[in-house]
């Protein structure tokens, strides 16, 4: 399962794909950054605002039910610019998913409203296989493991 999520970040933190995040309670990978945003650059406080697409560690693949899809969809004349473009990564409310857009088939225009038809493909999600590398290197960067005064004079006879 996909979610849109965004983070606030100061400038020192690196953000990446892969990086293991915990939001609402749940465990998500990043597997894509849609957008970023410095705010207050002139600051000593600065942040950097990211809009990311995460995937949740341990749900079903949603995206594998479906393939390349076409739909017509209605902009009133206030939406006018607000058309999604080519390359636009947005939810499909219907199916439940992420999908690209991939072309736009047609325009027309009727009665003060466009319709816009467009195919796009579903975003898809990391394998258990990427998501568990990723939780494992995430594990590794927090578990630091100490060997006791014990064990090193055991090992070389010493008491």
């Amino acid at each position: 399962m996909l979610e849109k999520i965004r983070l606030r970040k100061s400038l020192d933190q690196k953000i990446e794909v892969g990086n293991v995040i915990k939001y609402r309670t749940a465990t998500f990978v990043i597997i894509n950054i849609l957008d970023i945003q410095v705010v207050d650059y002139e600051t000593k406080q600065s942040i950097a605002v990211y809009d990311c697409l995460a995937q949740q560690y341990n749900t079903p693949d949603l995206s594998q039910e479906y393939t390349v899809m076409q739909t017509e969809l209605c902009y009133d004349s206030n939406e006018f610019r607000q058309v999604s473009e080519v390359g636009d990564l947005i939810f499909d409310e219907e199916t439940g998913i992420w999908v690209t857009i991939n072309t736009i088939l047609g325009v027309r225009f009727s009665n003060n409203k466009m319709y816009v038809t467009y195919e796009f493909t579903p975003i898809p999600e990391w394998s258990e296989q990427e998501m568990e590398k990723q939780m494992l290197k995430k594990r590794r960067s927090i578990m630091k493991l100490i060997k006791s005064k014990n064990n090193i004079n055991e090992s070389t006879g010493n008491k």
